[in-house]
């Protein structure tokens, strides 16, 4: 097994800087999640199915974000700022429906799958200890 090695050749105003960055990275992706999370396709024949693929993306996604987290601090709780920060920008879309009255966020069985393949993908590189 190989060992991880962190580069701590940075001051702690980059390091706080670089996660700031990436979750607002993780902000940008998720309204993107949002947006195409409804992505239907056409077959042949004129018949659409539901193509949720941003589910994937949203675990894909946030496992990097973590992983590269990871690359700026030791500490798995601060790793986890831009997922803090994911999971924050989903409930304030799926809560701002009461405040703008634009319901972003459906109510739906992807919606839930988003939610959990977010969570599960930022929780993933802690999980496996990489």
């Amino acid at each position: 097994m190989t060992q991880r090695i962190v580069n701590a050749d940075f001051t702690r105003g980059e390091a706080i800087s670089a996660l700031v960055w990436l979750s607002v990275g993780s902000l940008f992706g998720l309204l993107l999640q949002v947006v195409y999370l409804g992505t239907w396709i056409s077959l042949p024949g004129g018949t659409q199915i539901a193509f949720p693929y941003t589910i994937v993306l949203a675990f894909l996604f946030n496992m990097v974000l973590t992983r590269t987290a990871r690359l700026w601090t030791d500490s798995p709780g601060t790793a986890l700022i831009p997922l803090y920060a994911w999971i924050a920008g989903f409930f304030l879309l799926m809560f701002g429906v009461e405040i703008t009255g634009d319901q972003l966020i459906l109510s739906s069985f992807r919606t839930i799958g988003l939610l959990l393949a977010g969570i599960a993908g930022g929780f993933w590189p802690l999980a496996r200890g990489k």
